[in-house]
């Protein structure tokens, strides 16, 4: 067995990411599929670098809530629509870093999905709603 590359509390936040941004719609959505290991591998392939930047960014993500102020919860326990809300803050940031930190996650999250999801849907790989 190969061993983790995330740890089991960035893992939660990929999930409530991958949640909010492939939400479940008329067909399974992201949360009904695990997408850690995949994401992991496509990080193993990425090198050092990748997998610490991206623990950062769920990281930081996960606490932004509650080091804002704006919020009492971190972000995986933040209602799908406040996830919704600050995803979409980080897209339309006047900070670059914030903007890449997201694009970033969102690549591996959709990635993933289009390697992993329910074939029997076949539909294309959704493009992410927030903001829309």
């Amino acid at each position: 067995m190969r061993e983790r590359v995330l740890s089991p509390r960035a893992s939660r936040t990929l999930y409530n990411v991958a949640d909010t941004l492939v939400p479940a719609g008329p067909g399974p959505g992201a949360a009904d599929v695990d997408l850690a290991p995949a994401v992991e591998q496509e990080l193993r392939g990425q090198g050092v670098g990748a997998v610490r930047r991206t623990w950062l960014v769920l990281t930081l993500l996960e606490w932004w809530p509650i080091l804002t102020l704006r919020g009492r919860r971190s972000f995986s326990w933040t209602p799908l629509e406040g996830r919704r809300q600050l995803l979409t803050a980080w897209r339309e940031s006047r900070l670059a870093w914030r903007r890449a930190a997201l694009a970033s996650l969102e690549a591996l999250v959709l990635g993933a999905w289009g390697q992993l999801r329910p074939r029997e849907t076949a539909t294309p790989a959704p493009q992410s709603d927030v903001g829309a």
